[in-house]
């Protein structure tokens, strides 16, 4: 793995965090502290987690992301995800997780919804 757990891009005060490969115990708490310190933590809480490029995750990435969530709302903004595969929207069935994030097709989707709501 590369020392860069995830890319960013910014559209419209929207944040479009794309972690890539494995989500997993040994990086999701790296990836947690630095969503939450260079984010969160700085008033940028309007986030799209973009999982197109995730090949797996495990039950500490999904509490990873249900903390964020929490964070973001805590703080006045919302996350949402977009791009996930058949395991991952699988994984997500299962744990009922499907209640709990709004999930869109892809980041365009996620960019439009969000900005027709005025969250930006």
């Amino acid at each position: 793995m590369g020392n860069e757990l995830f890319t960013v891009k910014n559209v419209k005060d929207l944040w479009i965090i794309k972690p890539t490969g494995i989500l997993d115990l040994y990086n999701s708490s790296d990836f947690k502290e630095k969503v939450k310190n260079e984010y969160i933590n700085q008033g940028k809480v309007n986030l799209i987690i973009d999982l197109s490029s995730v090949e797996y995750m495990d039950s500490s990435a999904l509490g990873v992301l249900v903390g964020l969530q929490r964070s973001c709302r805590l703080n006045g903004g919302t996350l949402v995800l977009c791009g996930l595969n058949d395991n991952l929207m699988r994984i997500f069935q299962i744990t009922s997780l499907v209640s709990v994030f709004r999930i869109f097709p892809n980041v365009e989707d996620a960019i439009k919804a969000l900005l027709e709501e005025g969250k930006s």
